[in-house]
């Protein structure tokens, strides 16, 4: 018989040191509306028990509104702290929290209505806080506005260049005149001028001596804009040319530099002759490539 109780309390003694207590209890069950109401949601067991996931209600009319980190107090012993709240007046049923086949006790708590005094003045409306800007509140507006700043700008970057390159290839393409054209050109509005009889043998010369000096550019690929008349008949004799051609531009460019140099005027015939003789030059060429 002394067995047989020594063995039942044993057992009694192994069964409570593996029973589970899972609760979820607050200090007080009743508070204003919008009130937080503070619950400890505790359990002391296994060490292995799997804590519930907390979601942002605990039913259509209890509202979550924070909570704390779990916390260890000994192996197979949790604490949490929970704060709830509602925003109606009323009774309301605290439903079980699950984990598993384990469970807490429904429970019920009252939100009041806060009392109002109907005798009391009404009190103005309370002046907003100021409170330090935080970069952290704002980071998402500013990474979205400068995301769509940079769209706008590669969008605009890409529009102007597809209009740039359409512009482009719709401009005209003017070939360049051939060289000459372009001398030939020259020659008659210097001929047909006759400036030389209005007292501008200076501008005459001038004009008459570049037309020579670029077609002597472009036909014997020597330096002749730039140079002197004597280094110009210096390149003229080391290509060998024909020494009636080379006379020719030598006696045309010296009397061209007296009369830009003002050592003399010359006479109407003198003109004449330079005028005819660079006709000569460039019809030379013409007969060339005839």
């Amino acid at each position: 018989m002394i067995k047989l109780k020594i063995a039942v309390i044993l057992f009694l003694l192994v069964h409570i040191a593996h029973a589970e207590t899972f609760d979820f209890k607050t200090d007080s069950t009743s508070y204003l509306i919008g009130q937080q109401a503070k619950f400890k949601l505790s359990y002391e067991g296994k060490e292995d028990f799997s804590w519930p996931m907390i979601k942002d209600t605990l039913s259509k009319d209890l509202e979550i509104i924070e909570c704390s980190n779990i916390d260890t107090i000994a192996p197979g012993k949790y604490e949490q702290s929970i704060y709830i709240t509602a925003w109606d007046s009323g009774y309301f049923v605290i439903p079980p929290i699950i984990s598993g086949n384990t469970q807490t006790a429904p429970s019920l708590i009252r939100f009041n209505s806060v009392p109002v005094n109907p005798q009391e003045d009404i009190k103005p409306i309370k002046k907003q806080m100021n409170t330090p800007w935080i970069f952290a509140e704002s980071k998402k507006l500013i990474f979205t506005v400068l995301i769509i700043l940079i769209v706008i700008g590669g969008a605009s970057a890409i529009t102007f260049y597809q209009l740039k390159k359409r512009n482009r290839k719709t401009e005209a393409i003017i070939p360049a005149r051939p060289l000459m054209e372009v001398l030939w050109e020259r020659y008659h509005a210097l001929a047909e001028s006759k400036i030389w009889e209005t007292g501008q043998e200076k501008e005459f010369q001038s004009e008459l001596s570049l037309i020579l000096r670029s077609f002597l550019e472009f036909k014997h690929k020597i330096k002749a804009l730039e140079e002197t008349t004597g280094n110009i008949t210096t390149q003229l004799n080391s290509l060998g040319l024909d020494r009636k051609f080379r006379d020719e531009v030598s006696h045309i460019l010296n009397f061209s530099d007296m009369v830009k140099f003002a050592k003399q005027k010359g006479v109407f015939s003198q003109h004449e002759r330079a005028i005819n003789a660079l006709k000569e030059i460039l019809e030379s060429h013409q007969e060339e490539i005839g």
